[in-house]
């Protein structure tokens, strides 16, 4: 990997970014904006999207094919998982590259890597960061700041290959943290991927009952901030069904339970009361381990 001292560190030269979605592109924004000195190539659908990137500064170079990664040293697809092993395919081409991502479930995509690569050139990657919107409009350049961004090396040199690319991770405001692909889609099946389908089942559920016609009126912040992930991209969700289900099966299954507990308490108001008082205390002493540890919940 060629790097370049910049902003304090030794970066790479180049970094392309696969998809000028949310992620990608307030990626390509947040590097613009730290590293200046960084060549940043954009690779997306649209050509009016390339374009517009060019136009607003956020990439050196922006297109639709393939052959522009010919000549960068760093690969981060941004792309929804089940679209990026074509793109592995096309990166295998370029010998001096490595190739990284930022998808949401993390053991399909490396043991696809590992088909096709030797270990130390994939690192699986992970910024939990994320917003309703969903395009290239939606990108924030501050979209990282404070935010976890997981690693998931599989061999021990691959840290250490892609030290300069971790260190522009914590560039652009995220910390660091590393674990297992298998480890990793355990715990964001419980905290990332419920979340999002419990809001869209919660949207379908409420407009489809016999009173949507008066609660659709009424509904506000509550409802607003409880179904604010079914405003998420369609195919990414469905790329994340397809590729950590089981996971995601798991934990509903799981959910299921405790409903029928919470059911079981509404019978007796006193239950009732202690139930919803565990739930808050639980919420309480997260939050609070989190501002102890200096890393508030944004």
């Amino acid at each position: 990997m060629k790097t370049i001292g910049t902003g304090g560190i030794e970066a790479p030269q180049v970094v392309a970014v696969v998809g000028l979605g949310l992620i990608g592109a307030s990626l390509c924004r947040a590097l613009r904006e730290k590293l200046p000195d960084m060549g940043i190539v954009g690779i997306t659908r649209t050509a009016r999207t390339a374009e517009r990137a060019m136009d607003d500064g956020v990439c050196d170079l922006a297109g639709t094919t393939p052959d522009l990664l010919r000549h960068v040293d760093v690969v981060v697809l941004c792309t929804p998982v089940v679209e990026m092993p074509r793109w592995l395919e096309h990166c295998k081409a370029y010998d001096d590259i490595v190739v990284t991502d930022c998808g949401s479930t993390k053991r399909w995509i490396v043991d696809r890597a590992r088909e096709l690569f030797d270990a130390e050139r994939f690192l699986g990657g992970h910024p939990m960061a994320g917003r309703e919107q969903s395009g290239y409009d939606a990108a924030e350049a501050t979209l990282f700041d404070g935010c976890s961004w997981v690693f998931t090396p599989t061999d021990g040199k691959q840290l250490e290959r892609f030290k300069p690319w971790v260190d522009c991770v914590e560039v652009v405001g995220a910390n660091v943290e590393v674990m297992q692909p298998a480890e990793h889609d355990q715990a964001v099946a419980w905290i990332s991927h419920l979340p999002f389908a419990l809001s869209a089942a919660l949207m379908r559920t409420a407009a489809t009952a016999p009173g949507w016609d008066r609660a659709r009126v009424l509904a506000a912040g509550g409802f607003r901030d409880m179904v604010r992930l079914a405003g998420g991209d369609p195919a990414m969700y469905a790329s994340i069904v397809e590729t950590n289900g089981t996971a995601l099966l798991d934990a509903i299954t799981t959910l299921a339970q405790e409903l029928e507990r919470m059911a079981a308490t509404l019978k007796r108001p006193d239950a009732a009361e202690a139930y919803f008082r565990t739930a808050r205390q639980l919420r309480a002493a997260w939050l609070a381990e989190r501002e102890e540890a200096k890393r508030p919940v944004r």
